[in-house]
């Protein structure tokens, strides 16, 4: 439960109703990230677009590489919200020989990566840790492993993305879901 107060879908009135509909789960259950914006519905269409254009919409980064990003993020910042959901949405993406590298990444041990998923991890986990200290170097070890700029920007995107939905998440006290999927996608996931 929440540390604030939070409307669930059945309850949902006007835009709040609109967007619950729009970001519903495919089975019409809300996740509790959402569902903690309720007070603000400008807030939870902010949240979803930033979510969508991270992780949904063309990219020249594959969604399990997107993914990889969500979990080692949400590993590194201590939220098991964001980690399980994430993790569990990996799977769904891996081809069946290479589920132990969303296991391994659950668990921070990553292990079976190929050259460009170290690199992005890498990157990911010192932008997370240290972001300060992310050089042009960092930068250069991506492009070393094949990615390109475009690759560079939306990695960096998709990291953001989870530093920010992690502290929603853990500042705001969203707690994983009796009712709905694990790693579950919107309906409405193409914005």
């Amino acid at each position: 439960m929440a540390y604030i107060t939070t409307i669930d879908a059945p309850d949902a009135t006007s835009e709040l109703a609109t967007l619950y509909k729009k970001y519903a789960n495919p089975d019409g259950s809300v996740d509790d990230v959402l569902r903690v914006h309720a007070l603000n519905p400008a807030s939870l269409e902010a949240h979803c677009t930033l979510y969508v254009q991270s992780m949904h919409r063309p990219s020249p980064l594959s969604r399990a590489e997107r993914e990889m990003v969500g979990v080692v993020v949400s590993r590194l910042n201590g939220c098991s919200y964001c980690l399980t959901h994430h993790a569990q949405g990996l799977r769904r993406l891996l081809p069946a020989d290479r589920q132990p590298v969303a296991d391994a990444l659950e668990q921070g041990k990553p292990a079976d990566l190929t050259e460009r998923e170290s690199a992005m991890i890498a990157y990911t986990s010192k932008l997370t840790r240290t972001p300060s200290s992310i050089a042009q170097t960092d930068v250069d070890a991506l492009r070393a492993a094949g990615l390109t700029d475009r690759e560079v920007l939306d990695l960096a995107q998709a990291a953001g993305y989870f530093a920010y939905a992690n502290r929603i998440v853990l500042g705001l006290g969203a707690a994983i879901e009796d009712d709905g999927p694990l790693g579950a996608w919107p309906r409405d996931a193409t914005g």
